[in-house]
């Protein structure tokens, strides 16, 4: 079998090593919008981050989605591959490319003809609404090929392989950042970044699949495969949407947060924008842990060894205290020389410092949160991840409209209402996951399936 059988041999250095490119590609994956703000901001200045800041909760919503297929993915192919069942590994990697290709155009292209009536929605100030909207129409032709790319790489890495995702991101990462001051520049502006992004993403897509192709049996494009197997896509779509739709909940709040800072004015909304960097910084560390704890997790199930999944947690535990300690050095120490790198602005940085002095605590405990998220998801008990973003999204919304009513500033709304999403999240996965129901519904699973 291709790939790494994480479950052999010492799991912590297993799980860093799995970890280390794993944390590598989302970093560089996460420059693309980075890197886009450090040089909009620099170059164009708080109008140019607010462009971004307002379609970014946009571009969540088709993220979210490309993340529920490559989940439904990353957890099927993690538990054959562990099982060693090579015939159903082959079918659930055809059924996968078969649904991404039509999720993917369906999204890519309602988000477009759709556009111009999202932004409006997020009450996008009306000097900078024509330019947003292209960067969102050409963002999202970008994103049709990102979703055959984020894919592809799941299922890469669903074999413990996370070195070779990594160099197709070196790749197209190294492009975009070549490519966005030159467009920029040369009178694209801000749209220039998602030209940038759109060229970076298709070549990314093309080498992608020709690696597949050419090195790699289980998980080459074979169209014999792309068939419809009925239980096989229900395996897919009942771990696959619930994810779909906790994350676009997410993407949702992060509308919601949007609109609100929108309500301080252009410089309100920057100063989100700006801020929101931790959050983007901070998310490549979380979802980086949530993927491995993911992984792990399903092989051990592949091989049917429960209990000793409870080891994933533990060792994944190891695994956060240098983030964490990193995330503190940001938010307590350093937030305003970090807010520097995007824009210059005093009065932008002193909006951004408001809401990270509100948020900074949950900051610090997200990547526990993600690690307990992720093995839950590895379990494949979606819907439990599911429930529990829907309740911190209440939690957070509810928040946010008891807060409104008071004199504090609309950025310390939006800090405390994560704050609380954050701490209700762990809290209920935390539950869920030493009440070890989860063991139960997955041995069960385990009795009749593999």
């Amino acid at each position: 079998m291709e790939g790494k059988d994480l479950t052999k041999g010492n799991l912590l250095k297993n799980m860093a090593l799995l970890l280390i490119p794993l944390f590598l590609t989302n970093l560089l994956n996460s420059i693309y919008s980075l890197v886009d703000g450090i040089w909009v901001g620099n170059l164009i200045g708080e109008t140019g981050v607010s462009v971004i800041t307002n379609c970014y909760p946009l571009i969540r919503i088709i993220t979210s989605i490309s993340s529920g297929l490559a989940v439904g993915t990353s957890v099927l192919v993690s538990q054959y591959y562990g099982a060693k069942d090579r015939k159903k590994l082959k079918s659930i990697v055809g059924v996968s490319y078969l649904i991404t290709l039509i999720v993917g155009f369906t999204t890519s292209f309602l988000m477009i003809i759709t556009s111009s009536l999202w932004l409006k929605l997020l009450n996008t100030p009306f000097e900078i609404l024509d330019v947003a909207k292209q960067y969102l129409i050409i963002y999202s032709i970008g994103y049709l090929f990102n979703f055959i790319l984020v894919v592809i790489m799941e299922a890469i890495r669903a074999t413990g392989n996370s070195i070779v995702p990594f160099i197709f991101i070196v790749i197209s990462t190294t492009i975009n950042i070549i490519l966005d001051p030159i467009l920029i520049k040369t009178g694209f502006g801000v749209v220039g970044t998602a030209v940038a992004t759109l060229i970076a993403m298709i070549i990314g897509t093309v080498i992608a699949i020709i690696y597949v192709n050419s090195k790699s049996e289980l998980l080459k494009i074979d169209f014999k495969y792309f068939k419809f197997n009925k239980k096989m896509v229900l395996d897919f779509f009942k771990i696959g949407i619930p994810v779909i739709i906790e994350n676009c909940f997410l993407a949702g709040m992060h509308l919601l947060e949007v609109k609100v800072s929108n309500s301080s004015g252009l410089i309100g909304n920057a100063g989100y924008g700006v801020a929101s960097k931790v959050e983007q910084f901070l998310a490549v560390v979380c979802a980086s842990l949530t993927t491995v704890a993911t992984v792990t997790v399903g092989q051990f199930i592949g091989i049917k060894k429960i209990k000793e999944s409870t080891n994933v947690m533990k060792q994944g535990l190891k695994l956060t205290i240098l983030p964490i300690i990193i995330v503190i050095l940001v938010v307590f120490v350093f937030p305003r020389q970090f807010c520097r790198i995007f824009v210059s602005s005093q009065e932008v940085i002193s909006m951004a410092i408001i809401y990270i002095s509100a948020v900074r605590i949950s900051h610090v405990i997200m990547p526990v949160e993600n690690l307990v998220h992720g093995f839950i998801i590895g379990t494949g008990h979606t819907k439990f991840a599911l429930f529990s973003s829907t309740v911190s999204c209440i939690a957070e919304i509810c928040t946010i409209l008891i807060l409104r009513n008071t004199n504090l500033e609309s950025l310390a709304v939006l800090g405390t209402g994560v704050l609380i999403w954050v701490f209700t999240h762990l809290t209920l996965d935390s539950i869920y996951y030493f009440s070890n129901k989860w063991q139960k519904i997955v041995v069960k699973k385990v009795e009749n399936e593999i």
